[in-house]
């Protein structure tokens, strides 16, 4: 298959976070007598804007409560431990060095974003992000990918998403892109929203340039190829919040 550009999410995918994620919201839930099982983690945690957690898992609380324990996860928030992803950012640096069009899909705030970046050594190799606030509408809704893809100048169909939720993979799969899934979990459910490929890490997915430009094979099964840029018109990097919506996508 040919493509154009390669859209990642963060959480998951460039970084770990599911630890840092499950402690805040479980010491959140224990303060208000609640507990998260397994199921409303996979279903309605990972993946999922804050407000749905809140409106969800919480529903119980009055709605002041509620408003309460969205105020701690905006606060919380952009202090969130995490650790890289193996391989995940020398792909990165293999595409933009190969001239691929990138982009960030986070729910992360700006700031949490920019921290991961710094870190990862990924600082100015995404030629835009789409951060917490900037789209209307959160995953599984496609709208922050529709937005990443307008803002590179790439047509949806022509975008490669990196993704490791059911939510995630659905909002991709809803915005007309690609999506291979990158989790250790049950692949039912991300085939389920549409993945093409669900592979356990990075690992299988190799990468080769040529002089046409790129090409990534996903676990021996397909080649996906990236050729001139040429009639695309990226952004200039950034990792600023430009708010088009209230919501967060994650």
């Amino acid at each position: 298959m040919q493509f154009s550009g390669v859209l990642f999410d963060m959480d998951g995918v460039l970084v770990d976070t599911d630890q840092a994620v499950a402690d805040l919201w479980n010491g959140l839930a224990s303060e208000y007598g609640l507990t998260i099982s397994d199921g409303e983690f996979a279903a309605h945690v990972y993946g999922c804007v804050p407000e749905h957690t809140v409106e969800t898992v919480f529903a119980p609380l009055a709605e002041p409560d509620r408003a309460k324990v969205l105020t701690r996860v905006r606060e919380s928030e952009p202090d969130l431990a995490f650790t890289p992803v193996p391989r995940a950012s020398e792909l990165v640096h293999d595409l933009a060095g190969a001239g691929v069009p990138l982009a960030l899909v986070t729910g992360a705030s700006a700031a949490r974003a920019d921290r991961a970046l710094r870190t990862l050594g990924l600082t100015g190799r995404f030629g835009t992000t789409v951060t917490w606030g900037e789209s209307a509408r959160g995953k599984p809704a496609p709208d922050c990918y529709l937005l990443a893809a307008r803002r590179l100048g790439i047509p949806p169909a022509a975008c490669l998403v990196f993704e490791d939720t059911s939510g995630g993979v659905r909002a991709a799969t809803a915005a007309g892109a690609t999506c291979v899934a990158v989790s250790r979990l049950d692949p039912a459910p991300l085939r389920a929203g549409g993945a093409r490929h669900v592979v356990p890490g990075f690992e299988a997915v190799s990468f080769r340039r040529h002089a046409a430009g790129a090409v990534l094979n996903v676990a021996g099964q397909e080649d996906m190829q990236f050729g001139s840029t040429a009639g695309h018109h990226p952004v200039t990097p950034t990792t600023a919040t430009h708010t088009e919506g209230g919501s967060p996508c994650r």
